[in-house]
């Protein structure tokens, strides 16, 4: 190997791999040192990236990875860096620098050929990420058909809806009487698992509360299913568990959209001062303690991610207390997503809050982690603020939620 050619290689082992995905033109998000992306060369969504701090790139699509910009731009550009010439190519584009005289050099015949093909797996990665966009738009308005079905059938609560207010009532949230959203099904299937012919398996069919995710025009994007069971204290709700595995679920299911979307509980959404958190039973609550104003806006986000949105990745932060083993048995912090929301995402990564609110206040939930429900908590509240808003976070005592707090009350405990 000549001198040149060495020197050739060390400058390309020396350029970084931020510099080389700048040369390739690859996308950066606009904070954070991790920068997934669809694969220049295997097409995805998400399928490739790399890491500008740690110096890595993978391809999970392709199977392969390393930490230096020579084989990441051979992987982009369809260059097999086993050869000789595919490595000296990737050198050269990494440089930016034509391959010295006495470096191999890939034959024109080859180059066309790899550059066609590539050409034609970017076309092809192109109508799969539009046919795979598409059938995702497909299926989530099925999904949200499906929701809608559900939440009209379902009868309005007061005259014939009845099991859903005593069900409110035994949870803290006083006597609701006629509802103009939450709704009420006599019996309605709880579907897990496939039995032994693989079709859906219903394990429950009951009463339960039906309640929509409505999107800013209020419209529904999908329903939230609250199965009731009156004579099953504290909650008032079935137990439902695995047939095979013996595991409990969860006695409440999302269908269609929530991404977005929020519960209304009670009021009128124009309304400028509105009150919620994460479940139901908790805004109900807390509406039923302040008498449900009629100033006041009532509703829930589903869970603690529609109503925080997604944390900006660099204010990630240990733990204090927490701990869990690593693959070698180490006990590490537990990391918890922090207090400031994500830079570019997008508007319905989070439920939305109407324009005209000039006061949101927000619920917190503390019978969940502290830590977490924290960051969390203030998360939400810097996504929602706005200029002249006033976003107060409450707080029940410890251990509790406020339909616990509520249902205590009522019966002296």
């Amino acid at each position: 190997m000549s001198e040149a050619i060495k020197l050739f290689i060390e400058d390309a082992r020396a350029v970084s791999i931020e510099a080389t995905a700048k040369i390739l033109n690859l996308k950066f998000r606009a904070s954070g040192s991790e920068h997934p992306q669809p694969c220049p060369n295997c097409g995805g969504t998400d399928t490739f990236a790399f890491n500008s701090k740690k110096e890595k790139w993978n391809c999970r699509a392709g199977g392969i990875g390393g930490n230096d910009g020579i084989g990441m731009a051979a992987h982009c550009e369809d260059l097999d860096v086993k050869r000789r010439d595919g490595f000296l190519e990737a050198c050269s584009i990494v440089l930016g620098l034509p391959i010295p005289d006495e470096g191999e050099r890939e034959s024109d015949e080859d180059r066309a050929a790899r550059l066609k093909r590539l050409d034609d797996r970017r076309l092809q990665n192109e109508a799969d990420a539009t046919a795979k966009a598409a059938s995702q738009v497909d299926f989530r308005e099925q999904e949200r058909q499906k929701a809608r079905g559900i939440y009209d059938a379902a009868a309005r609560v007061g005259r014939y809806g009845r099991p859903v207010a005593d069900y409110l009532m035994a949870r803290g949230c006083g006597d609701v009487g006629a509802l103009q959203w939450l709704r009420y099904a006599s019996d309605l299937s709880y579907w897990h698992g496939q039995d032994g012919r693989g079709r859906p398996l219903e394990l429950h069919c009951g009463p339960a509360m039906v309640a929509p995710f409505i999107d800013r025009e209020l419209c529904a994007i999908g329903c939230h299913i609250t199965w009731i069971d009156l004579k099953r204290p504290p909650k008032y709700r079935p137990v439902f568990s695995d047939p095979d595995t013996g595991e409990l679920l969860p006695s409440k299911k999302m269908r269609g959209s929530k991404k977005g979307g929020l519960i209304p509980l009670f009021g009128d959404p124009q309304a400028r001062r509105w009150v919620g958190g994460e479940g139901i039973e908790n805004g109900a609550a807390f509406g039923a303690w302040e008498a449900f104003r009629e100033d006041t806006f009532y509703f829930a986000a589903g869970d603690l991610g529609n109503l925080s949105g997604p944390a900006e990745p660099s204010s990630r932060f240990a733990h204090p207390t927490l701990k869990k083993l690593d693959a070698k048995g180490v006990a590490r912090a537990v990391m918890v997503a922090g207090p400031i929301p994500k830079a570019d995402q997008d508007a319905d990564d989070a439920m939305w809050i109407g324009h005209q609110v000039d006061e949101l206040v927000l619920l917190a939930d503390g019978d969940s982690e502290r830590v977490m429900t924290a960051a969390a908590m203030a998360r939400a509240r810097a996504r929602h603020a706005r200029p002249g808003r006033v976003i107060p976070i409450v707080w029940p005592r410890p251990g509790y939620d406020f339909s616990k707090m509520a249902a205590e009350a009522d019966t002296g405990t």
